[in-house]
């Protein structure tokens, strides 16, 4: 169903490159129209692939850019947190920081991703989505991010 719904969501966007590639003609929109889903269709069956590499993924993040997950809320882990971003494993540039949450903003060479870190009661909730156009999937880049994050976390946390 999901992928239903993505290739409708990126219909315009394959019905757009079509015209933008032929012109535009009244007479022969239908043609236009087919192409365009045929467009849509190709963009998201190329990202199922990416996606289908992570036999871990949960249908609700499959073919999507936004990502969360919840860790416990200590102190080592939320100073783990603050290392990491001192010495990052991505380009980033740090938007917001306070006591109690961090934004982060990864540059990405098409659209630039956003990294939330917020402390909520018992828990340090983490999530990752696109900046812009959040409803397009991203080939799994934002869920290996988040991946790698969370790896980092746990193996520095581990060896203290």
């Amino acid at each position: 169903m999901k992928f239903i719904s993505k290739t409708i969501l990126l219909f315009p966007i394959g019905f757009g490159i079509w015209f933008l590639a032929n012109g535009f003609d009244l007479n022969n929109w239908i043609f236009g129209v087919i192409w365009g889903f045929v467009i849509s269709f190709g963009i998201v069956f190329w990202n199922l692939f990416d996606y289908e590499k992570h036999n871990e993924i949960n249908m609700t993040d499959f073919l999507e850019s936004r990502h969360k997950v919840s860790l416990e809320n200590n102190i080592e882990i939320w100073n783990k947190i603050d290392d990491i971003i001192k010495n990052p494993f991505v380009k980033i540039k740090i938007i917001e920081k306070s006591e109690n949450s961090i934004i982060l903003q990864i540059d990405r060479k098409i659209i630039d991703s956003m990294i939330t870190i917020k402390k909520i009661n018992e828990n340090i909730l983490i999530q990752i989505e696109n900046k812009n156009l959040k409803y397009l999937p991203d080939n799994a880049g934002n869920y290996r991010t988040l991946q790698k994050l969370i790896h980092r976390l746990k193996t520095t946390v581990n060896t203290v």
